[in-house]
């Protein structure tokens, strides 16, 4: 299956001018978002083209890059030092960059305006990354009207379009996708009139009534959601209909990354459905959290991310790095509280439930086209050994 690296061997070495915009270009650019930029692409000025920053970052940080790109996969790296030197994405201008950490309010926020060869602004909102405070506040999304880093969010998009003329784009992957769509619809309908298009990249939906508001219905049109067949962040809480779903054979943080979903010369590859894993993990994650209320859901994940803050980890990396018996220990923490006993029994037992009963489904189905094929061969065999007695 033929992924991002192999699309940069087929475009990159060809301008948007030739080959126009596409969405794994526009992945791609998400993407650049996810580098620190620290010390190099400063909040104010002028543009700097994309492959000078690459070169100015590989000096600061060496070649396996900083810590902040070690949740966005071993692809992130490889896939961006080759795009930074292409002919399509080499002069990219970079500038507006921010980069906002604050426990106090439980907020994880970074933004990038990338200006393409023709003018066209994009400004693009960072993801979930290694820090854990960011994961808490995802999580937060399940429970609250809105997050600290959607305000940011809008107030980055509110200010920066005020920097040129024009229509521009806006998006970002993972929870950068739901930041692109929060602050494209919030922003005023001057805003809203100047935007092209927005990309949500596998990114958290909803609340259902935030697809009866006024800017998204304005915007509805203009929004591209799309996540991988195996998706489990993109199809956390609601989402609309028209959700476009890409091939992938990846499963989990692998399958979330879109360096791993299916390309062709042109963009993504389209398929016609959620995976049946993707389809079993929504429905007992909405038949589980749909029994508690917001101030349960906020109870729990407080309550677990107290846990992960005393064992003194800032990064899921350094969570994971403690070891088995640090996780082990975490476990039994976990189940002091009943309440968040009984959600995490329930929640698996629910999945579980699910999964036995889609799995059984799944091999019965595997075992009918196995005789189907068996039949076939031997009815294909009968026939060759029948033409060569004639």
């Amino acid at each position: 299956m033929e992924k991002m690296m192999d699309y940069l061997k087929w475009r990159g070495d060809i301008p948007f001018s030739v080959s126009p915009l596409n969405e794994a270009d526009c992945y791609l650019i998400c993407k650049i978002g996810a580098i620190d930029w620290a010390g190099i692409i400063p909040r104010q000025g002028e543009p700097i083209p994309f492959r000078y920053a690459a070169e100015k970052y590989f000096l600061k940080y060496g070649e396996e890059g900083s810590s902040t790109v070690k949740l966005a996969g071993p692809e992130l790296i490889p896939i961006l030092k080759k795009a930074s030197v292409s002919e399509r994405y080499g002069g990219i201008g970079l500038s507006g960059f921010i980069n906002i950490i604050e426990e106090r309010k439980t907020e994880q926020f970074s933004a990038l305006t990338a200006t393409l060869p023709d003018g066209m602004r994009f400004i693009t909102f960072r993801g979930t990354d290694d820090n854990i405070l960011a994961w808490k506040e995802n999580f937060y999304l399940s429970c609250s009207d809105y997050v600290s880093a959607q305000r940011d969010a809008l107030a980055y998009l509110r200010y920066h379009s005020t920097l040129f003329e024009g229509p521009f784009i806006v998006g970002g992957h993972s929870k950068g996708g739901n930041l692109a769509i929060y602050a494209s619809c919030a922003a005023d309908e001057t805003i809203r009139n100047r935007i092209d298009s927005v990309y949500c990249f596998d990114g958290p939906g909803f609340h259902s009534e935030y697809y009866d508001s006024p800017g998204y219905a304005d915007m509805k049109s203009r929004i591209f959601k799309i996540i991988p067949k195996n998706s489990l962040v993109g199809t956390l809480l609601d989402n609309p209909d028209d959700v476009i779903t890409v091939s992938s054979e990846d499963f989990g943080i692998a399958g979330h990354s879109g360096f791993n979903w299916e390309t062709c010369a042109s963009g993504f590859v389209k398929c016609g459905e959620l995976s049946k894993s993707s389809r079993v993990f929504d429905s007992s994650i909405d038949s589980v959290l749909g029994d508690m209320d917001n101030d349960s859901r906020k109870d729990f994940i407080d309550t677990l991310f107290d846990i992960l803050d005393s064992r003194g980890a800032r990064t899921v990396t350094e969570l994971t790095e403690k070891g088995r018996k640090a996780m082990l220990s975490l476990g039994v923490d976990l189940i002091k509280t009943e309440e968040t006993k009984r959600f995490i029994y329930s929640l698996i037992r629910q999945i579980a439930r699910d999964y036995v009963t889609e799995t059984q489904r799944g091999i019965r189905e595997e075992n009918r086209a196995a005789r189907r094929q068996r039949e076939f061969r031997r009815q294909a065999k009968a026939i060759r050994d029948e033409q060569q007695t004639q």
